[in-house]
């Protein structure tokens, strides 16, 4: 026998609803300002600063210290000492930017919107309770030695990719800029040359 109408049409509002209920995200609670600076505050972001810039500085020296090697005009004394320069700006400028306690208020209000927009309470509350315990502390405190170990071979990576990249697409981009420029000219109208009319 067929299934009557109206059965088929309680069983199709029944799914209807179950597949709307499945897709609807349940009410997730704001993670409130007190846990997220608990939370920022057992990140500690000074200590993760003071570990995590000197890879930067690592970094930013090898990469200057390549460009100036490829130089090929500079004597080894200039090498050398625009080596010392650079590595004194590098330095200075990272000692200036970082050691600011206003650049690491902003950072942490920075921190502070971009978890309230991403984790719910209950994340908050969970990252909590681990980094206060001795393995979270751990995990906390090897982060900076993490991004130490990470960032030149993956920056070194990063940079070896984009340049072989770039051998194959620039020449294309390069082609691309003439044409458009070439059309420009073709269709910029003809200047006046400013003169006056002759009497």
């Amino acid at each position: 026998n067929p299934m009557p109408h109206s059965l088929r049409r309680s069983i199709f509002r029944s799914l209807t609803l179950a597949a709307l209920l499945i897709a609807l995200p349940a009410a997730a609670q704001t993670p409130s300002d007190e846990s997220l600076n608990r939370l920022i505050e057992l990140q500690n972001l000074p200590a993760q600063l003071r570990t995590a810039v000197p890879a930067a500085t690592d970094f930013a020296n090898q990469e200057i210290t390549r460009s100036i090697n490829s130089n090929t005009r500079l004597s080894p004394e200039q090498r050398a000492a625009l080596q010392r320069a650079s590595e004194q700006y590098v330095s200075g400028m990272n000692r200036e930017v970082f050691q600011s306690e206003e650049l690491l208020n902003q950072m942490r209000e920075i921190s502070r919107d971009a978890m309230r927009q991403t984790y719910t309470q209950e994340e908050v509350d969970a990252m909590i309770s681990f980094y206060r315990t001795s393995a979270g502390q751990s995990v906390l405190n090897k982060q900076g030695d993490l991004t130490k170990t990470m960032m030149p071979p993956m920056m070194r990576l990063i940079s070896q990719r984009y340049e072989q990249v770039s051998q194959r697409l620039t020449p294309q981009f390069r082609r691309e800029v003439e044409r458009i420029r070439r059309e420009a000219e073709r269709t910029e109208p003809p200047r006046h040359s400013g003169r006056g009319k002759h009497r």
